[in-house]
């Protein structure tokens, strides 16, 4: 009791257990003594008001020596006994035998002992108070801690799908350099609409599905530069799902690999269409294409690096909410599916 919180609602609720304990101690003294409850309620409250006051004050204007527990508690407790016996005598003053020190000092040592009672009672509460403040705050402090792990792992993730994106589209121009520099500049320069789409959201955590397909519309145009009419590509984003906010480069090693395992080594080249809708309390994010297919590819099928860092980001962003499957379609090629929470926005 002597170093109940400060905030407001710690001292209001202090001095409602007060005023309750103190009215359970005055039944207890009106059994005993004869005089009115409501006498006996004021005299303990004088005594258990002037602990709380005590409290406060000490709290408020030296709050160093709450660190001097002891001490702190041997000056609340004798400021208190002696406020609340000065206000005892005030009300029974006016009772033959109860004018003088030998008449008073029963109400005295009560005094002493009840408030005594008060300081252990709202003591252990204060300890209790205490420690349920430290768990808090160990709680929070752990969630913080988890938080930026994530978030380390977040940026170590992206650091290995960024250059990897960067390198692959600039080996395509080199390629094309020798065989066709036309072709080449027209790449370059869809490059460079490519990186500065992707600096909007370089360092960023989340970025809006729609940032996301004008990104992967800059990758596709180079990729359709390259490969020509080999390759075709179809987006279906709903209103809804374009507002949503995703890692930044989730979708784009889908795309990629559809190109590079599906697409690319199909003699007839074929066709990668993106789609996101929301579904209930999910959003789908779909990469479907027509290309070879799982069966050839089977070596690393579903188990690349950027399919392992697109899953790896999915679990540390949305704690296992989220999911990314890899199937092969009735008809030729492969549908990668993202699941997303809508509530995790």
């Amino acid at each position: 009791m002597m170093t109940i919180p400060m905030a407001e609602n710690g001292w209001a609720r202090s001095l409602l257990l007060t005023t309750l304990f103190c009215a359970l101690i005055a039944v207890i003294t009106a059994s005993i003594w004869s005089a009115p409850y409501y006498e006996n309620l004021m005299i303990s409250l004088g005594y258990g008001y002037s602990a709380v006051f005590m409290s406060w004050a000490l709290a408020r204007f030296v709050p160093t020596l709450n660190q001097q527990r002891t001490l702190s508690l041997a000056i609340t407790l004798s400021v208190a006994v002696a406020l609340g016996t000065v206000n005892a005598y005030f009300w029974v003053s006016k009772y033959p035998g109860f004018d003088v020190w030998n008449g008073i000092k029963p109400i005295f040592f009560l005094g002493i002992i009840f408030t005594s009672i008060c300081f252990y009672f709202f003591h252990a509460q204060e300890q209790k108070m205490r420690l349920q403040q430290a768990l808090e705050q160990s709680k929070r402090n752990q969630i913080e801690q988890e938080k930026a792990l994530v978030e380390s792992e977040l940026k170590q993730l992206q650091s290995q799908i960024e250059p990897h994106f960067l390198f692959n589209t600039l080996a395509n121009v080199g390629v094309l350099v020798d065989a066709n520099p036309e072709q080449a500049k027209v790449m370059l320069d869809k490059l460079t609409t490519l990186l500065r789409a992707s600096m909007t959201g370089h360092r960023s955590s989340h970025v809006s599905i729609a940032s996301e397909m004008k990104l992967l519309e800059a990758y596709l145009a180079i990729q359709e530069t390259r490969l020509g009419d080999r390759l075709t590509a179809t987006f279906d984003v709903s209103d809804e799902a374009s507002h949503l906010m995703i890692p930044p480069y989730l979708l784009q090693p889908l795309v990629e690999n559809a190109i590079k395992h599906g697409i690319e080594p199909s003699v007839k080249g074929g066709n990668i269409a993106i789609e996101a809708q929301n579904k209930g309390n999910q959003c789908v994010i779909k990469v479907v294409d027509n290309g070879l297919g799982l069966s050839a590819n089977s070596d690393n099928a579903g188990h690349g690096i950027g399919i392992k860092n697109a899953k790896s980001r999915l679990n540390a962003m949305y704690q296992g909410r989220a999911t990314l499957t890899i199937t092969e379609n009735a008809q030729g090629g492969v549908t990668a599916t993202i699941t997303l929470p809508l509530d995790a926005q």
